[in-house]
């Protein structure tokens, strides 16, 4: 059934066959942009895209770093707070209080970033993909005047306020990055530069704990400039930002500016004939003026509804598989696996290596013609699921009352399966669901359903930053058998009802999706 164009006077929301037309855009673009083989649609590897590339994954690489720049200095920053806290007259505190003070900093981070992830995609179509990340800087560098100086004018409620902006930020980053990655990259490369946010987000989170070394700036006197930090990727960037261009997509279907596209995707692909993807382009730019533009709420409703359900379940899958709690607390965990004085910061670090070894890996088969989005998404989550049960036996045996040998034993077990937990984690959950929600919507979806998926995904960031203390307390070394529990149902789910997208039209995966119900 051919869906009847919106007349001026249709004032209703969008209708059953709107949101099919939503969800498959133009099938023949369709096609042609999936069409691998095609000369007209195969790009290059271009100066321009690849200084556009650079651009757009400092907002990545911001996001990375925040993750884990608090991870080695904790207990210097606990320490301060609570000197900082008597010094400005407050009330004598347990010393449990102010490590609980740390655990709300570090979950200001993900609460912003609900904020932040929610409005990525009214943020994407009002402003542009490349000015909101560069709209993006001004809560970075609010934020990192106000936690780098906290220590040096004495206020620590600075480090609160700062976490929470840089939450909005990195919310921000999450939905904005992807989808220029995405949308800047041509077929061929399509698989390649979606997979560049978590490569970058990994090499942050690596780099951020490797400047919390004791003899960088992992010190009572230095730890704030790991918080400064934040002023490098963000100073390349703004000196990017001249060379770096605009996604085409965005020009012509949203900004409905043909001209400045043409012109984009010409330096983009360092070619004069692009007609071959323009002509895709304004396939899609038409359908999508045919029609309403789609609301979060018809996200919900009709044929939009399982996607976005799917999108949803991805995004929990990342969040709720347990490895946030590893990354927050790695430190910690290596703590109670017996390691002691900077050998638990060094585990941690060896931990990011091989969170970036892996991510290498997976960009690189995402694409590859055995793999693909979902074959590398159920791989990684079973992983997940064994090696989280094999953590908590293992730190359960070198809690035991077991001889010195098995609990050692049990000490050197809990770092393998957590390195393991890594690996299994940067082979699909990590990286995949972040690019996943572009290849299953259409343009005019795109945006509220990037919003809605980004929003998910932080608040369950979120619930697991704020909780995993307080159930750690009650469940002990057990408390991983939850993230089983859910990586289970992930998996159950990724195998009856997740499509795999590599090499499909919207269409395809349309159709797929339908049959798998």
């Amino acid at each position: 059934m051919t869906a009847e164009p919106a007349s001026s006077n249709d004032t209703s929301t969008v209708g059953k066959n709107e949101q099919t037309t939503a969800l498959l855009s133009h099938e023949a673009a369709a096609k042609n942009l999936n069409q691998a083989k095609s000369p007209g649609l195969e790009g290059k590897l271009t100066p321009t895209l690849l200084l556009s590339m650079i651009f757009a994954v400092m907002s990545s690489f911001q996001f990375g770093f925040h993750i884990g720049c608090l991870n080695a200095p904790e207990s210097l920053i606990t320490k301060w707070i609570e000197v900082n806290h008597k010094e400005m007259g407050g009330a004598p505190k347990d010393p449990e209080e102010f490590k609980f003070l740390f655990g709300v900093i570090v979950g200001l981070f993900a609460f912003g970033g609900i904020f932040g992830g929610f409005f990525s995609g009214a943020v994407a179509d009002k402003f542009g993909r490349k000015k909101g990340l560069l709209l993006i800087n001004i809560p970075i560098l609010i934020a990192t005047l106000l936690m780098g100086l906290a220590k040096y004018v004495g206020i620590y409620y600075f480090l609160f306020i700062g976490r929470f902006l840089i939450g909005i930020s990195c919310g921000l980053a999450s939905g904005l990055a992807p989808m220029y990655l995405c949308e800047i990259a041509s077929v061929n490369y399509r698989g390649l530069f979606g997979s560049l946010n978590q490569l970058f987000v990994t090499i942050a989170i690596l780099f951020s704990q490797i400047l919390g070394l004791p003899y960088i700036f992992g010190s009572e006197n230095f730890w704030p400039f790991i918080l400064l930090f934040s002023l490098v990727p963000m100073t390349i960037q703004l000196l990017l930002s001249p060379l770096a261009l605009e996604s085409p997509k965005y020009d012509l279907i949203i900004k409905n500016n043909s001209v400045t596209a043409t012109s984009s995707l010409r330096k983009l692909r360092g070619c004069e004939n692009v007609e071959a993807e323009l002509d895709t382009l304004r396939s899609e730019a038409e359908e999508a003026r045919r029609y309403q533009k789609v609301k979060m709420s018809d996200l919900f409703k009709g044929d939009l509804r399982w996607p976005m359900t799917i999108a949803i379940v991805m995004m929990l899958s990342q969040q709720f598989s347990g490895i946030n709690a590893a990354m927050f607390y790695s430190t910690e965990i290596f703590k109670s696996a017996g390691l002691k004085g900077n050998a638990p910061v060094y585990a941690t670090i060896g931990m990011g290596l091989v969170n970036v070894i892996q991510t290498v890996i997976s960009t690189w088969l995402v694409d590859h013609p055995k793999f693909g989005r979902r074959s590398l998404h159920l791989i990684g989550l079973i992983g997940m699921f064994f090696t989280s049960i094999a953590i908590v036996g293992s730190l359960s045996l070198q809690k035991s009352d077991a001889s010195p040998d098995i609990k050692q034993i049990g000490s050197y077990g809990a770092i393998a399966f957590v390195l393991l937990f890594v690996i299994s984690f940067a082979t699909g959950p990590g990286g995949i669901p972040w690019f996943f929600v572009s290849e299953i919507f259409s343009s005019s979806a795109r945006g509220p359903a990037s919003g809605i998926s980004c929003l998910v995904n932080w608040f369950a960031s979120f619930l697991v930053g704020v909780s995993f203390k307080v159930v750690e307390s009650l469940l002990g070394t057990y408390t991983f058998l939850i993230f089983t529990t859910c990586l289970g149902i992930f998996i159950l789910f990724t195998y009856k009802f997740v499509p795999e997208t590599k090499g499909k039209t919207v269409d395809e995966i349309k159709v797929e999706m339908d049959k798998m119900k």
